[in-house]
């Protein structure tokens, strides 16, 4: 009997090296809301982000060699986070940071001073809207608002948008585009006293049933997001072909997987 041929394991895919920024400006937006800009020579070279799409912000401790030179060395603490807006040109990223009290990100964001090093990997991910789109429904809690204002500056012409923003109370309403209008319906979460995402799944749950082709983009808290992604598609007949959900966090997880679809 001859002897078996191992076959050679497929060779396993690298993550492109982090790139080491400093912080270059930081506005507070609202008093929960916090736009951070990092810079720097790595940052010339970092890819242009989609909409929607994640990076990772690394926080490693103080005695934590970091970035190392070995790619299988242990990852430091991170943070998955939306790119706002990136400057190729200038090498500029845009990251706007919610401010929640204190965690991991959000005590970093409340505190850092201009100057200070961030590692950032990525980017990854994110949506293109079809070419052939003239409707979407956004759907979005404070998480997710700046990929919401991306994904509105990337919709083919004509698309119209009909969009569903949850947010903390009054103060946080802001454009969520500085060049497409836009007038969300704005829910209050803290007047109203409900768990996240409860006001946008009610809100949903209200509307009258689009047109068929009716585009989807719906991010939030990940169970919300898949009871908005139920009501979608059972009450409101939403073609789940052009149905794109995403659990942005999860209450009770400190650190949520990027790649929460709700499609499982």
């Amino acid at each position: 009997m001859s002897a078996a041929i191992e076959l050679p394991k497929p060779a396993r895919k690298r993550r492109p090296p982090p790139r080491v920024s400093r912080v270059e400006a930081i506005e507070r937006v609202t008093p929960g809301l916090v736009r951070i800009t990092f810079g720097g020579p790595e940052m010339l070279g970092f890819a242009a982000p989609r909409p929607g799409g994640h990076i990772k912000l690394f926080f490693p401790p103080a005695a934590m060699n970091w970035p190392p030179v070995d790619p299988d060395a242990p990852r430091a603490p991170s943070r998955t986070y939306t790119p706002r807006r990136f400057d190729a040109e200038r090498g500029l990223l845009e990251v706007e940071f919610v401010l929640h009290g204190e965690g991991l990100a959000s005590t970093w964001a409340e505190n850092t001073c201009i100057g200070d090093v961030m590692t950032i990997g990525g980017p990854g991910g994110g949506y293109d809207a079809p070419q052939d789109a003239t409707n979407i429904v956004i759907v979005a809690d404070d998480s997710a608002m700046p990929a919401a204002g991306m994904v509105l500056e990337t919709l083919p012409k004509g698309c119209r948008a009909s969009v569903i923003c949850e947010i903390t109370d009054r103060l946080e309403e802001r454009p969520l585009s500085p060049t497409v209008a836009c007038n969300p319906v704005w829910l209050h979460r803290m007047a109203a006293g409900t768990a996240p995402g409860a006001l946008l799944e009610k809100a949903v749950a209200e509307m009258a049933p689009p047109s068929p082709d009716t585009c989807w983009w719906v991010a939030c808290e990940s169970g919300a997001m898949r009871r908005i992604r139920d009501i979608a598609i059972r009450q409101l007949g939403a073609d789940r072909t052009r149905l794109h959900t995403r659990g942005y966090w999860k209450q009770g997880d400190s650190n949520h997987p990027d790649h929460d679809y709700g499609n499982d």
